[in-house]
């Protein structure tokens, strides 16, 4: 179960009057566990606090945003405080359903997870959010089961790998999913983006950004709020766009502060009025 694994990654041990991790990662069969949610999250005092004081209508609202609030406070309660991520990489997860905020603010983390197995995954969502120095490829990874990406890569600011072999054919949102992720510039144009419905910030503040996103269908987006706000180099043409994106989807601030402000494309002045309408 999850609470085993903790306490096994937990479990110290004295060396020379050094406390070190008693328990390799390879050491650890992992082949049953289905929910690996904010397992190595490291949340600060503050944000745990916030969650665990939370009302019911708060956590209500977290929860109809797809967060999982029970896993992540039982992660403050029970943090993995672990220095030596060594072994992962030979983590078999083929059973693994959620991966929500995995490895949120675990800002030392940057092992090889190329190998692993998550094709049963579902929920990716804030999965490397904070984790500053993580930057190994993933291009090889099946997601083609992921639902919800809100968050991944939010503030991962090392990141740039390819990503563009994932089939993201299932993903309904993509909120943020690029926000602040301020190195990251590779090209998704052959994303499958048909279910996405939520655009909105996914790439905020990317300011290394610009690449072609003509051939995306975004058919089935309602919000594209801030989608390019600060991402100081993005100047594509997205003129394409215009016939497919639904009359109802919000496109406020869409290119605020971005590269695009004063050259959007030609369809934008006329869907805002629309929209203000």
């Amino acid at each position: 179960t999850k609470k085993e694994l903790i306490e096994l990654l937990n479990k110290k041990e004295m060396l020379n009057g050094k406390e070190i991790e008693s328990i390799k990662l390879d050491e650890i069969d992992t082949s049953k566990i289905a929910d690996m949610s904010f397992l190595f999250a490291n949340m600060s005092d503050e944000e745990c606090k916030e969650i665990m004081n939370a009302s019911e209508s708060e956590k209500e609202t977290l929860k109809n945003n797809k967060v999982n609030v029970d896993s992540m406070i039982y992660s403050c309660k029970n943090p993995v405080k672990r220095q030596d991520f060594s072994g992962i990489e030979s983590w078999n997860v083929s059973s693994v359903v959620t991966m929500q905020g995995m490895f949120t603010y675990a800002s030392s983390f940057n092992q090889p997870l190329h190998k692993w197995n998550v094709s049963k995954v579902k929920d990716m969502m804030g999965m490397f959010a904070g984790a500053e120095s993580f930057n190994q490829p993933l291009n090889k990874w099946n997601v083609s089961n992921v639902k919800n990406m809100i968050s991944m890569f939010d503030e991962a600011k090392s990141f740039n790998q390819p990503l563009n072999a994932w089939n993201v054919s299932k993903v309904e949102n993509m909120m943020s999913m690029f926000k602040r992720a301020e190195s990251f510039n590779q090209n998704l144009n052959a994303w499958n983006v048909s279910k996405v419905e939520n655009m909105g910030y996914m790439f905020a503040f990317a300011k290394s950004f610009n690449q072609p996103l003509d051939s995306w269908d975004v058919s089935s987006v309602e919000n594209m709020d801030s989608m390019f706000y600060k991402a100081k180099s993005f100047n594509q043409n997205l003129d394409s766009w215009g016939d497919k994106i639904p009359k109802y989807c919000n496109i406020e601030s869409m290119f605020y502060n971005s590269a695009m402000e004063n050259n959007p494309p030609k369809w934008w002045e006329k869907r805002l009025e629309e929209m203000s309408k």
